[in-house]
C-alpha cells in the first residue's frame, strides 16, 4: 500500500509584483507541464514510523567488502612493469609476458608506467593475499578487450600514483576465446574486491560496455577519476562503497550502479564522501539493495534532465534503490526526467541537502517517505514528496 508520509509546504514564488502564490502539483500522467516553483519538506515521520532508520543501521545488515589498507602502499619496494608500445618489460617470477600481454600470477605490489598500444595487463594469482597495481603514468589500450583483467586475486588495490595521469580505453567490440564466454566487460574489470585510491588520476574510455566494474565489491578512496561508458560507468555488483575521490561519470547506461539481486546483504551503494559529476542515460545511481548516502557532493543528471522525454522502458532517476534510501548528510543538486529519488520501499532522510528538479515526483517511495531532518528542495516536479 501507498501512504502519504509527508506534509509539504508549497512555497510557489511569483516574480510579478513580488506576488507569491501556491497551488496543488498537477497529477502524474495528466497533461499538464512540470510545476514550477520551489517545494520545500517539513520534518514529520510516515505513518510507517522509519524515523530509527539510519545509515549506521542500514549497513549494519550489509556483508562488507575487503577494502585495502592505504598505509601499505609502498612503490619503492615493488615489481616494474615497463610497458613499450606494443612490448612489456618486466623481471620478476610473477609476472609472465607474451607480446602485449603482462600476467601477474603472485601476490605483491607492481609498479606500472609507459604506453602499451595494444594490450592487456592480467591479475590470475591463486594466493589469498592482495595484489597492488600501481598506475604511474600509464596509458593502455585494448582493441578486443579490457586493458586491466583482474581475473583472480585474494583481492585487489589500483593505486593511482601522486601526480601521474593514467588512461584505459577500449574498442567497442571485445573479442572471446568461446561464444558462452562475456567476461570481461569492462575496461577496468575484476572478479574479486576492488579498491582504487592514491593522488592521481585514471581516465577510462569504454566504448565496448562498462567502464569500471566489480563483479565483488568496488571501493573508491581517492583519486581524480572521469569515466566516459557505453552503458555504465561504475559498478560494484555485491557493494559499490565511495568514500573520497573527484568522480566524473558519463554514462549511456547508469552512473554508479550495484546489481546483486540474489542476496539482500550485497547490491547496495555507500556515498561516504567524494565530488561527483554524473551524466547518465539511465539513473544517476541505482542499487539493487539499498542506497545510502552520508556525505560527499555534486550534481546528476538522468536521461537528459528534467525537461527530457523519457519512454516507458527507460529508468532515469537520479537515485534509485529497490529496498530503501536512507540520506544521513551530503549535499546533491539532482535533475532526472523520471523520479529525482525513488525506492520501491522506503525513502528516510536525516540530514544533508537534495536539490531537485524532475520530470516526474521529486521524491517517489512506493512504501514510506520520512523526513527527520535535512533540507529538500524540489523546484520543478509533477509531484513534489510522494509515499
Amino acid at each position: 500500500m501507498i501512504k502519504r508520509a509527508i506534509s509539504l509546504v508549497l512555497l510557489c514564488l511569483l516574480a510579478l509584483g513580488g506576488l507569491a502564490a501556491c497551488a496543488a502539483p498537477a497529477a502524474q500522467g495528466s497533461d499538464n507541464q512540470p510545476t514550477q516553483g520551489t517545494s520545500q519538506t517539513s520534518a514529520t515521520s510516515s505513518a510507517g514510523d522509519t524515523s530509527g532508520v539510519t545509515a549506521t543501521t542500514v549497513l549494519a545488515e550489509k556483508t562488507q567488502p575487503a577494502i585495502a589498507d592505504t598505509s601499505e602502499t609502498d612503490s619503492s619496494s615493488a615489481v616494474e612493469i615497463t610497458l613499450n608500445g606494443t612490448t612489456i618489460a618486466a623481471d620478476s617470477p610473477g609476472v609472465t609476458v607474451d607480446g602485449s600481454t603482462a600476467t601477474i600470477t603472485a601476490a605483491g605490489s607492481y609498479r606500472l608506467s609507459g604506453t602499451l598500444d595494444d594490450g592487456q595487463i592480467v591479475v590470475d594469482s591463486e594466493d589469498q593475499a592482495p595484489v597492488q597495481l600501481i598506475l604511474a603514468g600509464v596509458s593502455i589500450t585494448s582493441a578486443t578487450s579490457a586493458p586491466i583483467y583482474i581475473k583472480q586475486a585474494g583481492s585487489a588495490e589500483i593505486v593511482l600514483a601522486d601526480g601521474t595521469e593514467n588512461t584505459l580505453a577500449d574498442a567497442a567490440n571485445y573479442v572471446y576465446a568461446s561464444a558462452d564466454q562475456d567476461e570481461p566487460n569492462a575496461a577496468l574489470f575484476s572478479d574479486d574486491d576492488l579498491t582504487i585510491f592514491g593522488g592521481g588520476s585514471l581516465t577510462v574510455v569504454a566504448s565496448y560496455n562498462d567502464g569500471i566494474a566489480s563483479k565483488d565489491g568496488l571501493t573508491i578512496l581517492g583519486g581524480t577519476i572521469t569515466v566516459t561508458a557505453a552503458d555504465d560507468g561504475i559498478r560494484g555488483k555485491d557493494a559499490l562503497i565511495i568514500r573520497g575521490g573527484a568522480l566524473t561519470v558519463t554514462a549511456g547506461g547508469d552512473g554508479l550502479k550495484s546489481d546483486n539481486a540474489d542476496d539482500a546483504s550485497r547490491g547496495y551503494i555507500a556515498i561516504e564522501g567524494g565530488s561527483f559529476d554524473i551524466t547518465a542515460g539511465g539513473d544517476g545511481m541505482q542499487a539493487e539493495t539499498d542506497l545510502v548516502v552520508t556525505g560527499g557532493e555534486g550534481t546528476i543528471v538522468a536521461g537528459g534532465g528534467s525537461g527530457a522525454p523519457v519512454s516507458e522502458d527507460v529508468s532515469a532517476k537520479g537515485l534509485k534503490a529497490a529496498a530503501s534510501i536512507t540520506v544521513d548528510g551530503g549535499s546533491f543538486d539532482i535533475s532526472a526526467a523520471d523520479d529525482g529519488v525513488h525506492s520501491d520501499g522506503d525513502i528516510t532522510v536525516n540530514g544533508g541537502a537534495l536539490r531537485i528538479a524532475t520530470g516526474d515526483d521529486g521524491i517517489h517511495a512506493e512504501a514510506n517517505v520520512t523526513v527527520n531532518g535535512g533540507s529538500v528542495t524540489v523546484t520543478e516536479s509533477y509531484e513534489g514528496l510522494e509515499g
